[in-house]
Order: structure tokens, then C-alpha cells, then sequence
């Protein structure tokens, strides 16, 4: 064989495992519920949060900048993440629950190939119904202000959306982690761990004498400063997409090992 029809027959391969984790990822009636879930409760959350600003911060609606009420508002796609983490873990620790673990690996031996499958899937998958989720809770924002009668945030302003695109990348990436946490510990709660250990690992950072000088290498700052909400202190884009690089190839590198030395 020679390498071209290798590295075709490799792209065929991950191909095939990229649809097949796919379908079991999407094919479930009730995840495709949990999903829509998701976003009913991230409008739920926005429109709570957009409402209750003035009692929680003293300051009126009328005298809010409608940035910030709509960065109030993307909180909603915050809890949409957490339902997509939890999602992505069950699907994992779900396997390894039911032993379909085994028939995966039986039908694609490589196990690389399998994690790179469902690292695709899941980041897709979570990402498009954060962006969803997202969008939704910044319309929610825009109905909360008008109905209001207070000026909205401008749709042509580029910092508008690169917040509800950064509000949209907690889930994929966090999902990544769960997915990752679970195939490590052959368990759903596994995976809801590990993510959720990065998700606070910035408050516990504040605990710590010197802890402030991690921030800017923990993946929640990253988001921040992807989001642009990170202030002035906060890592360059630039370096916080670096930071979430590095993050994802670490937990899916140690997914990789552990998942190689598995006895299923």
C-alpha cells in the first residue's frame, strides 16, 4: 500500500468515526431535548438576570449601559454550558456504563481515533448550541431594554458580538474537558469533576497568596478576554487563544494515554 493510499485510507477511517460519534451523540431524542432545554434555560436565566439587575446592583435599568445589560443577559449562555458539560460527560461515562464502550473499540480499534472523533462531535455539537443559546439570551436583552423604552446596545458594534461569540465558547470548551474527565475515569461524574474544577479554578486561585499571577494561564480568564470582558489587566486575545489550545491538547492528550492503557 502505498502512503497516499495510507493517508487516504486514515482520512476514510476518521471520517467514519467522526459520523459515527456523531450519530450517537445527536441520534438520541432525548439529548436533542436536553439540548433544547439548554437553551429555554439560558433565556430563562438571561431574562432573570436582565430583570433583577437594578435590585442586585443598586443601580436603575434606566441607568445601566446597555453593554452591560446585555453581558447580564449572556449569563443565560453560561447555563446553557453547564447542561451541555454535564450532556457531553453522560455521553461518555454512559458508554462505559452500558460496556458499549467495548463494541466503539471493537469497531474502531484506534483508540486515538475514537478520541479525536468524539472531541470533533462535541465541540460542534456544544458549540452550536451555545451560539444558539447565546444569540437567544442577547435577544432577550434587546427585548428587556425596548420593552423598556431605553436605548439598546448597536448590532453593528463588533464588541456586541464578540461577546455573544465568547459567551458561546464556555461550552464547547468545557464539554471538551468533560468529555476528557469522563474517558479518564470511565464515569459521568468524572467528567462533570474535571470541568468543573477549571470552571472554579480561578476563585480558588484568589484563595491562594499569589495566586492572581495564574489567572492569566486558567482557561476562565481566557474566555473573558476572548469575550472582551476581561478588563484591562486581563491576557491579550491573542494569548488566551493560546491558553485554550493549550488547555484542550493537554486534557485530550492525557484522555489519549489513559484511554490506551484501558483493559476494555
Amino acid at each position: 500500500m502505498t502512503k497516499t493510499t495510507k493517508r487516504s485510507a486514515r482520512r476514510a477511517g476518521t471520517g467514519a468515526a467522526v459520523a459515527a460519534e456523531w450519530t450517537k451523540l445527536t441520534g438520541s431524542a432525548r439529548d436533542r431535548r436536553a439540548a433544547a432545554a439548554a437553551v429555554g434555560l439560558a433565556l430563562a436565566v438571561a431574562a432573570v438576570f436582565c430583570l433583577t439587575l437594578e435590585p442586585t446592583t443598586g443601580v436603575p435599568l434606566a441607568d445601566q449601559p446597555a453593554f452591560d445589560v446585555l453581558t447580564a443577559s449572556l449569563l443565560g449562555a453560561d447555563a446553557a454550558a453547564l447542561v451541555l458539560t454535564v450532556l457531553a460527560a453522560a455521553a461518555v461515562g454512559g458508554e462505559y456504563a452500558t460496556g458499549m464502550i467495548r463494541t466503539t473499540f471493537t469497531v474502531t480499534p484506534d483508540r486515538g481515533r475514537v478520541l479525536l472523533a468524539r472531541a470533533v462531535t462535541v465541540a460542534a455539537a456544544a458549540g452550536a448550541v451555545a451560539l444558539v443559546a447565546a444569540v437567544g439570551a442577547a435577544l432577550v436583552s434587546l427585548l428587556v431594554l425596548s420593552g423598556a423604552g431605553l436605548p439598546v446596545w448597536d448590532a453593528a458594534d463588533p464588541a456586541v458580538w464578540r461577546a455573544v461569540a465568547g459567551a458561546a465558547l464556555m461550552a464547547p470548551f468545557h464539554a471538551l474537558v468533560a468529555t476528557a474527565g469522563a474517558l479518564w475515569t470511565r464515569s459521568t461524574a468524572g467528567g462533570v469533576v474535571a470541568a468543573l474544577a477549571l470552571l472554579v479554578a480561578p476563585t480558588l486561585a484568589g484563595w491562594i497568596p499569589g495566586g492572581s499571577l495564574l489567572l492569566p494561564v486558567l482557561p476562565g480568564e481566557a474566555l473573558h478576554s476572548l469575550a472582551g470582558i476581561a478588563g484591562p489587566d486581563g491576557p491579550h486575545p491573542a494569548a488566551a487563544a493560546l491558553v485554550l489550545v493549550a488547555w484542550s491538547a493537554l486534557v485530550l492528550f492525557a484522555a489519549d494515554r489513559a484511554v490506551r492503557r484501558q483493559d476494555v
